[in-house]
């Protein structure tokens, strides 16, 4: 990796120091750096630098993996109910063959 890509701000262990403004806070040029333990700026390169990792996240992909999830719940319950409903129609036929006799 080259010198130019190893500023700290690409650092997994920089983060960023931040200033009130005034409708939202704006991000300083100097940050803390938690492998140094001291606020370094964020251009400044680093000998023990640890890229930062972003993974890809499909939203497509976690809306169908939360949907079969929730289908599979959806489809046990379904068969609980299913179930209760064939037990109670049992008891209540055999109670009422008990009323006829």
């Amino acid at each position: 990796m080259s010198e130019d890509t190893k500023h700290c701000y690409n650092c997994c262990y920089y983060k960023p120091y931040y200033l009130k403004g005034d409708k939202q806070f704006d991000r300083c040029d100097i940050g803390f750096c938690s492998k140094k333990k001291a606020t370094v700026e964020k251009r400044e390169v680093f000998d023990k630098f640890y890229h930062t990792y972003y993974a890809h996240v499909s939203r497509r992909q976690t809306a169908l993996t939360a949907l079969v999830e929730h289908i599979n719940i959806l489809s046990e319950i379904k068969q609980i109910l299913d179930e209760d409903d064939d037990e109670m129609i049992k008891e209540l036929f055999l109670d009422f063959k008990k009323r006829k006799r």
